[in-house]
């Protein structure tokens, strides 16, 4: 018998070759081209982890989004329940992480939005190469990073409405099981933000608009989805009526009527992404060709509450056009590219690769304005976290006690989020001044029984600070001591005068 030769094996038979980093980085890359889950989960993992360690403070939003949770009401003064419901898990985290938790659900929202962008594309344009491209497109604006951080409500926008109008599409086009998907999605994109009925005004348009397309009122399934609908919205309508209709008013206190040029320098901050896109498929030789019927419904949605948005924001100033505008943004590549004629489609990879580095640039310069400290990024508003922290050690220092409530000045309201304690703040609903925070089923006796902190406005000593507008609302609370402490807003700047006043706890 021929014994067998050892040295004639194959190499790897009996030594294995180390992987190199390269070779590593190659199999992920061609993992990640394949599976647009895992590229939208790199993204949004690597964003959370560059914000939540270089930016300094969380923006105001989310002290507001922190305190609707706690109050745990169908509605809030400015959006309906879910930004305040959406902040719930974070209950009861230190302060540290619930930065970090905000900044991860942000992040962790926009990349299913991203996914739902990507699906939605392909549905319409039954082009996986096309679907990439909708998708990547978005790393040409910081709409879905850098500009969404400071809106409580975008975010979830973003995430929400790719999906509910690839449900709509699905439903009207595909198949009648997906309407209770629909009506639960679109349910939750209406308790983000009032605008998103923009879109369900076209929806119920377009549903009524010829026989066919009222075919679905005949169907259990989309009974089924308009009860989840309706399910969900209702408890805000109640609240609503019993809190004076405080979100609709609180716009109002912010528009007034004047002719000006914000609404068309807000489109074109809005939708640049979308225009450069539509350029760049061009020059590279990618030609466009009628939509078909999923196209169309989708535009139609989209589209016609644009012009009345805009109008209004044209005869009327204040607000963020900004904020209304870059939700509807976010769909709109994945309807371009499905207006792509099918024999150019498989150019579209020219432009998809070479997005991920545009994405890269943005995550570049976004760490550098924080590390440098540009136009002061990495120290706004630091001074405020600080002093939370040191306010509060001050107070057990001398009751010995956690910081329960604090109040009087706006600067207290940060105290709420970045004092270790989480103090709720000192202030009751008011259907006339309609607080933008406030704590729910407030009680003098436990203010009086675990005491406060009372602080003045920044820049005015205790010799020129005055707390009678506060104490005027609870009789029975009086100040035991005042001291002037120094402050800043900002890292690295020179410090103010803060008055700040205690009210004792009675035990």
């Amino acid at each position: 018998m021929q014994k067998h030769d050892a040295s004639s094996a194959p190499a790897f038979a009996t030594t294995r070759r180390p992987t190199s980093a390269r070779a590593i980085l190659l199999r992920a890359a061609a993992a990640v081209q394949y599976s647009p889950s895992l590229y939208v989960a790199i993204y949004a993992l690597v964003w959370t982890l560059v914000s939540a360690t270089l930016d300094p403070t969380v923006p105001f939003d989310a002290v507001e989004a922190f305190n609707w949770a706690r109050n745990a009401q169908w509605g809030t003064p400015k959006n309906p329940w879910l930004v305040g419901f959406s902040m719930w898990p974070a209950l009861g985290l230190r302060p540290e992480t619930l930065a970090l938790y905000w900044y991860a659900s942000h992040f962790a929202a926009v990349a299913i939005g991203m996914l739902g962008v990507w699906h939605l594309a392909q549905r319409l344009s039954g082009n996986t190469r096309l679907a990439w491209l909708a998708m990547l497109s978005l790393h040409l604006s910081g709409a879905i990073n850098i500009d969404i951080l400071p809106y409580n409500d975008n975010y979830l926008l973003v995430m929400l409405w790719p999906w509910m109008l690839w449900l709509f599409v699905r439903a009207m086009c595909d198949s009648p099981r997906f309407w209770p998907a629909f009506g639960t999605v679109a349910g939750l994109a209406a308790m983000t933000k009032y605008s998103t009925f923009a879109l369900l005004g076209a929806i119920l348009i377009i549903t009524l608009w010829t026989p066919c397309t009222r075919r679905p009122y005949r169907q259990p399934a989309f009974l089924l989805g308009v009860a989840i609908f309706v399910a969900l919205v209702a408890p805000n309508v109640l609240w609503l009526a019993s809190h004076d209709f405080a979100a609709f008013r609180w716009v109002d206190d912010q528009i007034h009527q004047r002719l000006n040029l914000r609404g068309l320098r807000g489109a074109l901050a809005a939708f640049y992404p979308v225009i450069t896109l539509a350029v760049v498929m061009h020059l590279a030789g990618i030609r466009f060709k009628a939509p078909p019927l999923p196209v169309w419904l989708s535009a139609c949605v989209v589209l016609p509450p644009l012009l009345p948005i805009l109008v209004y924001f044209t005869v009327h100033e204040g607000g963020r056009i900004s904020e209304w505008l870059q939700p509807f943004a976010v769909p709109l590549p994945a309807l371009l590219v499905a207006c792509a004629a099918p024999q150019t489609a498989r150019r579209a990879w020219r432009i998809s690769r070479w997005l991920p580095a545009v994405g890269l640039m943005v995550l570049v310069g976004y760490t550098m304005a924080l590390s440098m400290n540009l136009r002061n990024a990495g120290q706004k508003f630091a001074g405020i976290k600080a002093a939370s922290v040191t306010l509060e050690q001050r107070w057990q220092a001398r009751y010995q006690t956690p910081l329960a409530f604090v109040g009087h000045d706006h600067l207290a309201s940060w105290l709420t989020f970045y004092a270790p304690s989480n103090p709720r703040l000192l202030a009751r609903w008011s259907a006339t001044q309609r607080p933008t925070i406030y704590t729910r089923d407030l009680d003098e006796s436990e203010v009086r029984a675990r005491g406060a902190l009372l602080l003045g406005r920044p820049g005015r000593s205790c010799r020129d600070t005055n707390f009678s507008r506060t104490l005027a609302l609870w009789p029975t609370l009086s100040i035991e001591a005042q001291e002037t402490v120094p402050f800043a807003y900002h890292g690295g700047t020179s410090p103010i005068a803060l008055c700040v006043a205690y009210i004792a706890p009675q035990r």
